[in-house]
């Protein structure tokens, strides 16, 4: 390899700080192509390593070079006169270099291309490997291609290609009976005055015939060449006539007799065809100019085959006629001519979009349009073309479309797809050899003077096998907003990243980068990506992600790029590992994995671990900046906010994610995380599923899941779902149609306590193969809170065919497990009353409650609490509580279950608890939304003659005096915590579980002012096996009830109660809005 290094002394003085606006017109640069501005006078040769420190003008496409560093005092200027390319390995801009591509104040607007090259295990420049653009310390890279708008939306649905109405005629013959020949077509045009584009023909066919001339009788040659003169003859000037020969078509006999009459046509080289050539001709008859033709000799197709085709366009309709004529000479049987009419307003479609993008992007341009379905890769890529008649806001397509794209906003929620750019001016690539991943990469290293990365594509970059290869990194370079550090500011923003071989943006020990209105498309692996956890302050807007593809290898700590959520569960639209993260207007579009996952490590993981970005457990406790208006569609999840990054960049479990107003004070209050206005749809598994205590999502506008909704506490602390809008299924029906089939629930409660209100249902009827609820509960999930509730729920449907609600069972333990389950339904949002929604057991239901078979459920007139009873081993222990009401109806929570259950509050019931076996010498019984008012009588089985010590206390430990009265009633009437009641003869124990005051107005919380009372039984002396008094309590007439009665069923339709969501639910119009 030839080696020339390159220099230039200080005697030609470079003052860097003098720039004119745009950086092209520095009279101080010398152009690359001018042998004298290179000091050995010769330019740079293929395969030289050029050093510059000095400034150079790019006004020609070098050959292809090992490498460009440059250094010091050295500029590489990009000229606006041309388009010019550079082939390379990498390009390294060191402490005091420059390399400008336009400015900011002057765009470029010319072809800029850059293309990376080598092998793996190639050239390894310490801190950036090979195959890269770097950027050292004190180094800057202006990148500034001239803006266009990175992405746009629908504003009507496009559809799919109809084949019949494209297809408006369509003959091929292909059949082995046909004899060789010609074929000649008479088509005419008829456009009526009300024209309609779509499905009017206006091509029609008026005649045709198929005539052979390989008849070794010359009278029958001469017959065929009159019945073509004559059909020929017959068509009226200006009719369109087409010809397409058909297989070996001349014979030995005298043909030339047609010539004259195909001259005249202006068939010209017909006369020239050969026996075995195809050959195609159309135009108008009478106007010889108009007349096209093809003659496919062996050029076109090789020794064994020849082709010829040829599309003629019908001005001003619409309508364009391929005519074409395939002759394979070795087998026959592959020959075949097609005479095809085509509407071309929905071959080469028109979409309407949001904005007047044709004032900025150019024919030619490559555009995407996402999936609006179930699966991301509906997504389908056209290039712009000529529309010299399309009005503003219109692009016209050069291919029709396989799928339809949805393109409307449908009560409250948008689902219009997104119509994406990917070309831009200035282009970074690289060459990837078959088999390889190794694309490069874009880096830049702390200290940097000034990176500013705008207009730009770049594609086929990245590489999952090595560690920190990626299109676009920032790499540990502390904090962009330190002016002592980076004086100038630094961006990335209206860029294209798509085709990559591994991700598209890397913020890695970086704080307060910007990221803005980038495309992300088409990636292995996570798309915009926050590396180890210490990346605060980063500004996500109106970026748009799509196509993130699973990691098809082992990922190794240390070595790949890749990590396990790239290829499990993952990957992620958006990786977000810090909660100081600003997301607003962005879109993820579609991907084999989630859209946004929110993820923390306990402290931050890799180099940043060390560097005090974050304070162990510092994330977990704190708030989320902003998380507003971002939308997401086609992926597994949309949103999803749990489990926890581990050191080794595994992750699992749960993420512990409770924000404090001070995250790093353990005694701080609560300060619930805000997701507001998001809007998700077509996922295959949910919308949203957030685990945060506290937490609010407001104005939620969410459709077309198998889940809508699903809320998780970590602590025990309110989560409120708001001002929202959720759909079953939308009128996007899509092509997936086995998702539609599934059974679907809107808002799944589980743990809490969670308000849901403010909120609209629509779209949720059930079919033969679907069961579809607005709200249900998570199966097996026995920690659900008594105060979860809905208030002002609205729904669009008939509960009778649709289901408001529906419990689903769980299969997988004793069917008294499910007891535990209640939802308060106030200002009748699900029925006709204010009531509680509890499963169909009788220990919770009375003669005031109604059965909805439907609902698998029933409602009745109560508030519920929850005891829990605690104690030693109560795995393996039985447990019975009872009603102490008519013949006591029970639960029997076995050896594997919770002890815990949903006593009616008031004073109207009171509750029998048996252990089963030996009595634990400790037992507790911790109450769940009691109030002072709204509390429940308790009795407990115990030894006989026994020591008994009785507790209260508050969650807060602080015993509470305790009063023991002489008799059952006396508790009953007690106000006041901490009196019970022990009879020593019977073997049971009373007390009362209440709290000390009442819910606050509008508090929610597991117990009033977040304290929860806790009864404590102690057995100090006594016979611990004596502990079943169930029979010795029944005996006690004043310890029992009257029965409460059965319920009866209730399965009236509820109507409707609004065909459309309010103006104020759901988020509506999403950017550009």
């Amino acid at each position: 390899m030839a080696v020339a290094r390159f220099s230039f002394l200080s005697c030609l003085l470079y003052i860097s700080t003098v720039l004119s606006a745009c950086p092209d017109q520095d009279p101080t640069l010398k152009p690359w192509s001018n042998a004298n501005s290179w000091p050995s006078g010769q330019v740079p040769q293929e395969n030289d390593e050029v050093i510059i420190n000095f400034p150079v003008l790019v006004d020609t496409s070098p050959p292809q070079l090992s490498f460009i560093e440059i250094q010091n005092g050295g500029k590489l200027v990009w000229s606006r006169n041309g388009d010019h390319s550079v082939r390379l390995g990498h390009i390294l801009i060191k402490n005091g270099a420059e390399m400008h591509i336009g400015s900011e104040d002057c765009q470029f607007d010319r072809k800029a291309r850059i293309t990376l090259l080598d092998e793996p295990e190639g050239t390894n420049v310490p801190s950036f490997g090979d195959k890269f653009i770097g950027v050292e310390e004190g180094g800057t890279l202006e990148l500034h291609g001239k803006d266009k708008r990175s992405w746009t939306k629908l504003t009507k649905t496009a559809p799919k290609y109809d084949k019949t109405l494209g297809d408006i005629y369509k003959h091929r013959d292909n059949s082995p009976s046909r004899s060789p020949g010609v074929f000649v077509y008479h088509f005419s045009v008829s456009v009526p005055e009300d024209y309609d584009l779509v499905n009017d023909k206006a091509v029609l066919v008026s005649g045709s015939i198929h005539q052979r001339l390989d008849y070794w009788n010359q009278d029958k040659v001469n017959s065929a060449i009159a019945n073509l003169t004559n059909f020929l003859n017959g068509i009226p000037d200006g009719d369109i006539f087409a010809i397409a020969t058909q297989k070996n078509f001349l014979g030995s006999k005298d043909a030339s007799a047609i010539y004259s009459v195909m001259d005249a046509l202006g068939a010209t080289a017909f006369k020239l065809a050969t026996t075995n050539d195809a050959y195609v001709a159309i135009g108008l008859k009478g106007h010889t100019s108009t007349v096209q033709e093809v003659l496919g000799g062996d050029a076109s197709g090789g020794a064994d085959y020849n082709e010829a085709s040829i599309t003629y366009i019908v001005p001003n309709i619409e309508r364009e006629i391929t005519v074409t004529s395939y002759n394979h000479g070795v087998e026959e049987w592959r020959s075949y001519t097609e005479f095809h009419v085509i509407n071309t307003y929905l071959t080469r479609p028109v979409i309407s979009v949001y904005d007047d993008v044709m004032n900025e992007w150019n024919v030619g341009d490559k555009v995407f349009i996402t999936s609006t379905d179930y699966r991301w890769y509906h997504v389908e890529e056209f290039t712009i073309i000529e529309c010299s008649q399309c009005p503003p806001k219109f692009i016209r397509l050069d291919h029709s479309l396989k799928y339809e794209h949805y393109g409307e906003i449908y009560k409250r929620v948008d689902m219009r797809a997104e119509v994406g750019l990917m070309t831009r001016y200035i282009h970074i690539t690289s060459e990837v050899s078959e088999g390889n991943t190794n694309g490069g990469h874009v880096k830049f290293l702390k200290g940097f003077k000034r990176v500013a990365v705008e207009g730009t594509e770049l594609t086929n970059l990245g590489d999952p096998l090595i560690l920190g290869r990626y299109p676009l990194h920032y790499h540990m370079c502390y904090d962009l907003a330190d002016r002592t550090l980076y004086p100038q500011e630094s961006y990335l923003r209206r860029n294209s990243i798509h085709h990559t071989q591994f991700r598209c943006m890397t913020i890695h020990g970086t704080q307060s980068a910007y990221i803005t209105d980038n495309v992300c498309y088409n990636s292995v692996g996570h798309g915009f990506f926050l590396e180890d956890g210490g990346e605060r302050n980063i500004t996500f807007y109106r970026n748009l992600g799509l196509g993130q593809r699973r990691f098809k290898g082992d990922t190794v700590l240390g070595v790949t790029g890749a990590i396990p959520a790239d290829k499990t569960k993952g990957p992620a639209t958006f990786w977000i590992t810090n909660p100081l993260t600003t997301l607003v207007n962005n879109v993820a579009a579609g991907g084999e994995g989630i859209g946004y996952w929110y993820i923390f490590p306990h402290i931050p993981t890799g180099p940043s671990a060390n560097k005090n970005f974050m304070q162990p457990g510092e994330a977990k406790n704190t708030r989320i900046t902003k998380f507003l208006d971002n939308s997401c569609h086609s992926h597994e999840t949309c949103l999803f906010v749990d489990n926890e990054l581990e050191d080794d960049l595994t992750f699992g479990g749960y993420n512990h994610y409770n924000p404090k107003l001070d995250p790093l004070d353990p005694s701080s209050p609560p300060a619930p995380a805000l997701f507001d206005g998001f809007t998700a749809s077509k996922c295959t598994v949910q919308n949203l599923w957030i685990r945060s205590s506290p937490v609010i999502v407001r104005r939620a506008s969410l459709s077309d899941s198998r889940f809508g909704a699903f809320l998780l506490r970590e602590d025990s602390v309110w989560q409120v779902f708001e001002d929202s809008v959720i759909i079953g299924l939308s009128d996007n029906v899509g092509e997936n149609l086995s998702f539609r089939d599934r059974d679907i629930t809107g808002f799944r409660f589980s743990k809490g306590p969670i308000t849901v209100r403010n909120t609209w249902f629509g779209g949720f009827e059930s079919s033969a193969v679907r069961t579809a609820a607005a709200v249900g509960n998570q199966e097996c999930m026995t920690h659900n809170d008594p105060r979860n509730s809905l208030d002002n729920v609205m729904f669009d449907f008939n509960d009778g065919p649709g289901k408001r609600f529906l419990f689903r069972d769980c299969t997988s333990r004793s069917a008294d497990a499910d007891a535990v389950f209640s939802l308060r339904d106030n200002k009748k949002a699900l029925s006709a009353s204010d009531v509680t929604i509890v499963t169909n057991k009788p220990f919770l239901l009375t003669k005031e409650c109604k059965i909805r078979s439907g609902w698998n459920a029933a409602y009745c007139p109560f508030l519920y609490g929850k005891v829990l009873v605690t104690y030693t081993d109560r795995f393996n222990s039985d447990m019975h509580v009872y009603r102490t009401d008519g013949n006591l109806p029970s639960l029997h929570l076995g050896l594997d279950l919770e002890k815990h259950f949903l006593p009616i509050l008031g004073g109207s019931h009171s509750y029998l608890v048996r252990i089963a076996g030996s009595l634990p010498s400790t037992v507790n019984f911790d109450a769940r939304a009691i109030s002072k008012k709204n509390n429940v009588l308790i009795a407990f089985c115990v030894p006989r003659n026994a020591e008994i010590r009785f507790e209260y206390r508050m969650e807060n430990f602080n015993k509470r005096p305790v009063h023991s009265v002489t008799s059952r009633q006396e508790v009953l009437d007690s106000d006041t915590v901490g009196t019970y009641y022990y009879d020593s003869a019977n073997g049971v124990i009373f007390f009362k579980l209440m709290h000390e005051v009442e819910y606050g107005v509008e508090e929610i919380a597991r117990c009033p002012d977040n304290v929860c009372p806790r009864a404590r039984v102690l057995v100090t002396s006594g016979d611990l096996t004596d502990s079943n008094c169930v029979s010795r309590f029944s005996a006690v007439s004043e310890y029992t009830q009257p029965s409460s009665g059965t319920a009866t069923n209730d399965d009236a339709i509820l109507p409707a109660t609004s065909a459309d969501p309010p103006e104020t639910f759901g988020h509506g119009p999403t950017y550009p809005f």
